[in-house]
């Protein structure tokens, strides 16, 4: 039977009795370790659940708070003389029922104000607000109303009243203290292992795998043993300090810094509840380091104790889960960061848009529609500055003929100026801006036919006229300089058919492969031995149909070659021979890219030391035949 079984209408009402009857269990459990004949104990554990109970199931559950502590007192303080007596007993544990439920209520308001309904140990912070907001601002008003009640009584001198109030109020923020931790965290690890059992008593004969699984739970391991000596050796140094030995109570710290880095929250928790337990027992029994004469003393410094160690212990654990967590997200950004990285590696169009040094073919679709709309509005407005400017030159000429003799101010101007000069040499700026503008448009007209920014689906087009586009675009690579002869471009073309393709993207290749070329020839463009022509610089491109279904582009150098162990890594991700800076190892992998995964073709390399390169593309002339 679970809660989900109970009918709604009762499932209220039976959380209430349910938590009601903890709490007077619990109420049994600190009048036990009762050290005052008024019945103030050194810790008070129903604080502790109350409060729990409220975090975990929210406000609408302090009828059952409210019902177990009227119930818990009224056995307290129930005088049966008359009538009368019975009254004012009931009265009494009326009043200190609405100071308990209050004081859980306001616990509860400022932990979930200022902390929230989760993450009360995993944060520095959030223990010390839970210290100070939950354990020690809640019990104000239950130790103020339970005092006063008591006073109004006559049962406590009103001349006692403010050493009763503190010591009623540190037995409450003991209580909370040891108690909440160890309720919110155990009642979880609780409905976890009732939940596996129940799975495990009702699984079926062919769930073998999921009954082994849930029994895991119950099965002995090392580190339960581990726990069971850590337990042994806590009462054993616990019976040393509070049993009448040495005052070695400070030993028991280690033991809590050793559960909470080997047995995390749950396993702090309990042994905070059982180092308390024996510090307690031993102290009521007046053994061990906080025994004093004076009744108060001994409880002050016995909380006080039980205060240094849960807050050591919560904040060491909260700083451990604070680190873990941090672990955590670095570790989840590093599988992005890795997972993004190996998406850029894969994806061709992320490495061709991120091809800079090594490709020419997005970067100069880009360059050329940027440069476009800014040329045309120049050259638009070039031949209405031509108009104006005559006019104005017009309007000055006029001044000049009406006025042939300025005066000296404006006649010392003019001659600053070289007023002559700009009037004959303004138009002549004007004309060789439009030239210019004429020129650049030129280059944007070509830099558009070699990127073809207006073709990104796949249609039949003439590779060669990408193959003379693209020499285009390298001729001032391949012009001869002061350092270096020019490279001679043989071309070798046959009759080919349009082919299929992504025009743009086959030009990306054919640039990648020339620039290749163009580098591989740097050494032999140096100027010396001009008269022996069969070692000049040269390019052959050569194409060919190969059969009914494919054709073949050739593009060869007559640099110095490859060895074996570079050319069978030529197209690997980031391979480059080049010096840094030169060379991103990016080109011949996009290209390998675009011609074996978007065109279905094949990209080979052949290399021979000391004789040259040849990169061979076969393509299909259409996809379908692919």
């Amino acid at each position: 039977m679970t809660f989900r079984s109970v009918p709604k209408g009762l499932l209220y009402p039976t959380v209430v009795v349910v938590i009601a009857a903890v709490y007077d269990i619990t109420a049994e459990l600190g009048r036990f370790l009762a050290s005052t004949p008024d019945n103030v104990t050194p810790i008070w554990p129903p604080d502790g659940f109350a409060l729990a109970a409220l975090l975990m199931l929210g406000y609408r559950v302090w009828q059952g708070i409210a019902i177990g502590s009227f119930f818990a007192n009224i056995w307290a303080f129930l005088d049966k003389t008359n009538a009368a007596s019975i009254a004012i007993s009931i009265a009494i544990a009326s009043s200190i029922a609405v100071g308990t439920t209050l004081s859980a209520i306001l616990g509860n308001f400022l932990l979930h104000k200022f902390i929230g309904q989760r993450h009360l140990f995993d944060r520095p912070q959030n223990v010390f607000k839970f210290v100070v907001m939950g354990g020690m601002g809640g019990p104000i008003i239950s130790a103020s109303v339970g005092i006063t009640t008591l006073c109004v009584r006559g049962i406590v001198p009103w001349e006692d009243w403010g050493i009763n109030w503190f010591t009623w109020w540190m037995s409450n923020v003991g209580g909370i203290l040891i108690f909440t931790p160890l309720v919110l965290i155990w009642s979880q690890q609780c409905l976890k292992a009732i939940r596996n059992l129940f799975e495990f008593c009702t699984a079926g004969i062919r769930q073998k795998e999921l009954k082994l699984k849930h029994l895991k739970f119950l099965l002995f391991s090392a580190k339960k043993a581990e726990f069971a000596i850590l337990i042994v050796l806590v009462f054993a140094v616990g019976k040393i300090a509070f049993g009448g030995g040495y005052p070695v109570e400070y030993m028991l710290i280690p033991f809590l810094v050793w559960a909470v880095f080997r047995f995390d929250i749950e396993g702090a928790t309990l042994l905070i509840f059982i180092i308390s337990a024996i510090a307690v027992l031993g102290t009521v029994k007046g053994g061990g380091p906080f025994a004093r004469p004076n009744l108060n003393e001994s409880l002050i410094l016995l909380q006080s104790f039980i205060g240094v160690i849960v807050m050591t212990t919560l904040m060491l654990y909260a700083a451990i889960a604070q680190r873990q967590q941090v672990e955590d997200q670095l570790r989840v950004q590093t599988q992005q960061v890795e997972k993004t990285l190996r998406d850029l590696q894969q994806t061709q169009a992320q490495l061709i848009h991120s091809e800079k040094m090594s490709g020419l073919g997005q970067l100069v679709a880009g360059v050329a529609h940027e440069i476009n709309n800014p040329v045309n509005f120049i050259c638009g407005n070039l031949s209405y500055a031509n108009q104006y400017t005559e006019k104005l030159l017009n309007l000055i000429k006029m001044y000049q003929d009406s006025y042939p003799i300025p005066v000296a101010e404006i006649q010392n101007q003019i001659d600053i100026i070289d007023l002559n000069f700009l009037i004959e040499d303004f138009p002549k700026l004007l004309s060789s801006m439009k030239i210019g503008s004429d020129r650049i448009q030129k280059i944007v007209l070509s830099l558009r036919n070699f990127s073809r920014m207006d073709e990104s689906e796949i249609k039949g087009v003439d590779i060669h006229e990408g193959l003379d586009n693209t020499l285009l675009i390298l001729q001032h690579s391949l012009k001869s300089n002061a350092e270096n002869v020019s490279i001679e471009v043989i071309k070798k073309y046959s009759k080919l058919p349009k082919i299929e393709c992504y025009a743009s993207e086959l030009n990306q290749v054919f640039m990648n492969i020339l620039a290749n070329a163009i580098d591989a020839l740097s050494e032999k463009r140096i100027q010396k031995n001009l008269d022996r022509p069969e070692i000049l610089p040269r390019i052959v491109i050569s194409t060919k149909i190969l059969d009914e279904s494919y054709v073949a582009v050739s593009i060869t150098d007559n640099g110095s070659g490859m060895p074996e162990e570079i050319t069978n890594r030529i197209f690997d991700l980031f391979y480059t021979t080049k010096p840094v800076g030169k060379g991103t190892g990016l080109g011949l992998y996009i290209s390998h890219k675009i011609i074996s995964e978007r065109h279905r073709g094949k990209l080979k390399c052949v290399s021979v030391p000391n004789q040259g390169t040849e990169f061979i593309i076969e393509l299909p002339i259409t996809q379908d035949n692919s």
